[in-house]
């Protein structure tokens, strides 16, 4: 079937080049009737004009109709074929009546009603085609009945012929007509609609390459995505190994000197008092160049925090080489999420120190079913971006929540009160390589790869910023079910 469209643009169109073959029609018509007034034929030239005023007048009418559609833009199918069928039967009328000014039976314009049957084949489907050539052959033969039976006057052109008051003549130019007209009904129609048809599948196939070629081209980009978070993730596994490496150099010192920090500390207890004795026999006794009272005082928080300096690099180290392991994305143990949040704390606590820090875990969160390092990456990614967002700002903060939704969903919400993002920001925050930090070295790939793990573990993130006002991001997962679930 030809699409509805495609003949409603093809038609509209050749309805213009119809309204301007008119007037060329109109320019003939002109032109002949001056020829045949040269040479002397006889005939109602004042009603033959008035044919030729009535056709221009109507034609004005078509081509400024045409025209306000046109700059409109609007093109309905109804109305085009509304409009080819008036102006066809518009010209069988003027036509029937040049032929009945012109000579009747005897006038070469008969010839135009062939003519038209080719132009309607061209504008109208084929039902409408052996319609109107039925109404062109009754309006012709009714104008030649009425002659020969003199209820309309003859207009001979040259000596008057007898032939238009015979009958077999008549109806021998009849029956050609009819035969003549039939067949270029048949043939044209025919060719046309194959044409048609043809154009019609040209037109569908475009359609389909063209769908074709649009989803190739997602699939592509879709690729080109998934290729990237590849080898972003390839960097951050190299990145892990490395780390990892570094962590078990760093870890093995530290174990050393927290093994010789508790034995200081049990030789300083033993030591203590001995020291103190000779203090009190020399009162102007000194350690390291600090009088002995001082040195007493603080000589035991400087011990614990030693101490606790040790006891926090070891915890960096250990929460270091948890987030540096290198997994498969179809790990999935049981994930605390506040434990994850506390771990991505210690790592970033440098990066975020200079801002305050709000906590609010529920102490009953449900576990979800993961990659425990890998959610840690999340996080992470999302702290950076949040104390970079608030800068060098002496009152930035940032802001972490815990709390199963009334879905039976976890749900983390880290806010920050810093210069928020725009609508378009928002939209391509999770692209590929699109980056506010350009001068900063920024690539682009940590929220796109922070996107990709979150739909790995069927969650979502949703992201509501306000210019001036801050970012709030919503990270939710589902509950782990049990085995047995």
């Amino acid at each position: 079937m030809v699409d509805r469209l495609f003949l409603e643009k093809e038609l509209f169109g050749r309805l213009g080049w119809f309204i301007r073959m008119r007037w060329g029609f109109i320019a003939g018509l002109l032109f002949a009737t001056l020829l045949c007034r040269l040479f002397g034929v006889d005939l109602p030239y004042g009603r033959i004009l008035a044919v030729g005023g009535l056709i221009f007048i109507y034609n004005l009418g078509f081509f400024l109709r045409h025209r306000a559609i046109e700059r409109k833009g609007i093109h309905y199918t109804w109305r085009a074929q509304r409009a080819a069928n008036l102006q066809i039967c518009a010209d069988y009328l003027s036509l029937t009546a040049v032929v009945h000014y012109g000579g009747g039976v005897d006038n070469p314009f008969i010839l135009l009603y062939l003519l038209h049957v080719m132009i309607g084949s061209l504008m109208l489907r084929r039902p409408q085609v052996w319609a109107q050539g039925l109404f062109a052959f009754l309006l012709f033969l009714a104008v030649v009945v009425l002659e020969y039976h003199g209820l309309l006057p003859h207009y001979a052109v040259g000596e008057v012929s007898p032939r238009y008051q015979s009958a077999w003549y008549i109806l021998a130019v009849s029956a050609a007509l009819l035969v003549t007209l039939c067949s270029i009904i048949y043939m044209s129609s025919a060719i046309i609609q194959d044409l048609r048809d043809r154009e019609a599948r040209i037109t569908h196939s475009s359609a389909l390459l063209e769908k074709k070629s649009s989803d190739l081209e997602a699939a592509n980009r879709e690729l080109r995505e998934k290729q990237q978070q590849l080898v972003q993730s390839e960097k951050l596994v190299s990145l892990g190994r490395l780390s990892a490496g570094m962590a078990h150099e760093i870890n093995n010192p530290i174990q050393f000197i927290q093994g010789n920090m508790r034995i200081l500390g049990e030789a300083m207890d033993s030591m203590l008092p001995v020291v103190d004795r000779h203090a009190e026999a020399h009162p102007g006794f000194k350690v390291a160049r600090l009088s002995y009272p001082v040195f007493r005082q603080h000589i035991a928080t400087l011990l614990k925090d030693m101490s606790s300096g040790t006891v926090r690099i070891a915890d960096i180290v250990r929460d270091l080489k948890k987030f540096a392991r290198s997994e498969e994305p179809s790990v999935a143990d049981l994930v605390d999420l506040n434990e994850s949040i506390g771990a991505s704390l210690r790592l970033v606590h440098n990066k975020i120190k200079r801002h305050k820090v709000i906590c609010e875990l529920d102490p009953d969160l449900p576990k979800i079913r993961g990659s425990a390092n890998r959610i840690g990456q999340v996080i992470v990614a999302n702290l950076i971006n949040a104390a970079e967002a608030l800068g060098d700002r002496q009152d930035g903060v940032i802001e972490l929540r815990t709390s199963t939704g009334p879905d039976g969903r976890v749900s983390l919400c880290i806010a920050d009160n810093g210069p928020g993002m725009t609508e378009e920001v928002q939209q391509r925050l999770f692209d590929p390589f699109f980056t506010t930090k350009q001068n900063s070295g920024g690539m682009g790939l940590g929220l796109s790869v922070a996107y990709g793990i979150i739909k790995d573990h069927q969650g979502s993130i949703e992201v509501d910023s306000k210019l001036g006002e801050g970012t709030t991001l919503t990270l939710s997962f589902p509950v782990a079910r049990s085995e047995g679930a």
